[in-house]
């Protein structure tokens, strides 16, 4: 259910802030499993600005979670990515949507 609301615009903040609240109640109950992974990847990945990829490192540095290192780089990468595809391409997307 998480990453159904993560998944969308409307519910990418409020499933990251949900991860962050229930952290410790999640880490516990989910330990090292493929799914905390996966739901560490669907919480964070889709943001689109570098304070987001900050956030995202700094969260995960301040409470690591074993066996998700991979996920939580490969999320602040994909960050970063849309980030810049973002701002290379606003300006492009913009003008074909007035025109179109």
């Amino acid at each position: 259910m998480i990453g159904s609301v993560a998944c969308r615009r409307q519910g990418r903040d409020l499933s990251w802030q949900f991860f962050k609240d229930k952290f410790v109640i999640l880490s516990e109950r989910y330990q090292s499993g493929f799914l905390l992974s996966r739901l560490v990847k669907s919480c964070c990945s889709d943001f689109l600005c570098e304070e987001r990829a900050m956030e995202v490192e700094k969260f995960f540095t301040d409470h690591p979670l074993a066996g998700s290192e991979r996920n939580v780089a490969q999320a602040v990468e994909t960050i970063r990515l849309n980030t810049a595809w973002l701002n290379r391409d606003q300006g492009d997307m913009a003008n074909f949507f007035k025109q179109n």
